[in-house]
């Protein structure tokens, strides 16, 4: 088969199984999510039987976007800080990456200790937070700074266009979060409740919830982005890198519904509108790319 025609037969392929997918989740949302995160009623209380590996999942599905936005930001500042005229500018632009490195540390590391209901109350706690978050990203730093400088310069663009798709998918996500409303699983189990259930076409409008779509879904679909970032004879390994994230992408999906966190129709909407998000910024890097030079 023709490499064009293949890619248009999975393309199409991938649609009518994400229409099926949607189509199932419109009818049957409550029942999946309900059956592999385990609800039970004992006639008097709903409740999970959350596996382990969902719950280690979850944190992990924290981890993982805020270290590739932050690597990003670091490479970013430190190949374009190179453009700097003076020592002074170099090390301002470098330094300035910090901040968000440490900032979306300072996040994972706050999530983090949410699910393992960790008390941040308190100086003690709160200095521990803030020298973990700190560690964190300076590790980052220190590992950025090793790259050497050639190799820098040809992440330059990967670094920036993968940057531009985290705050996009991140800005997008939460938007719809905030305004669907929509109430996850869990949160129905805690309120031992499951009247409060709505079909992801029903959104509720700002009700305080923020079950659609999918977050760690979404953050997770950007590793899809770091396939761009092999070049030269790296580059043969672009169908391996793209297929391992494809793999971490399903597995965080299907956590998410283990977890009782997330319905099947807020993990699809969740990879769609990432993996729009993600092909627009390599769509307009490969453009970037055709028209810059890098030795």
């Amino acid at each position: 088969m023709h490499p064009k025609a293949k890619k248009t037969s999975i393309k199409i392929g991938a649609s009518a199984a994400l229409a099926t997918g949607i189509t199932l989740a419109s009818r049957f949302d409550l029942a999946i999510s309900s059956t592999l995160a385990g609800l039970k009623y004992n006639g008097k209380h709903f409740t999970l039987d959350v596996p382990t590996f969902a719950s280690v999942l979850e944190i992990i599905g924290e981890w993982a976007p805020s270290v590739l936005a932050a690597t990003s930001a670091l490479i970013f500042a430190s190949a374009g800080s190179e453009n700097c005229k003076t020592q002074k500018g170099k090390i301002a632009a470098r330094a300035g990456s910090f901040i968000p490195a440490m900032g979306l540390m300072a996040y994972a590391s706050s999530k983090t200790a949410e699910y393992l209901d960790y008390s941040l109350g308190g100086i003690a706690g709160r200095m521990m937070f803030a020298a973990f978050s700190f560690a964190i990203a300076a590790i980052l730093y220190l590992l950025v700074g090793k790259i050497p400088p050639d190799i820098k310069k040809k992440l330059f663009l990967p670094a920036a266009y993968t940057l531009a798709a985290s705050i996009t998918v991140l800005l997008t996500v939460s938007t719809l979060k905030t305004v669907w409303g929509r109430t996850r699983l869990r949160d129905l189990v805690d309120d031992n409740s499951l009247e409060n259930y709505t079909p992801w076409y029903k959104p509720n409008f700002f009700a305080g919830e923020y079950s659609f779509p999918s977050g760690h879904t979404a953050h997770a679909t950007l590793v899809l982005m770091l396939s761009k970032w092999l070049s030269g004879k790296s580059e043969k390994y672009r169908p391996a890198v793209t297929a391992v994230s494809y793999g971490f992408i399903a597995l965080m999906a299907f956590s998410r519904l283990a977890a009782g966190a997330h319905f099947l129709s807020d993990i699809l909407f969740g990879f769609l509108i990432a993996l729009g998000i993600t092909e627009f910024f390599k769509m307009k890097y490969e453009k970037h790319l055709a028209k810059t030079v890098i030795p």
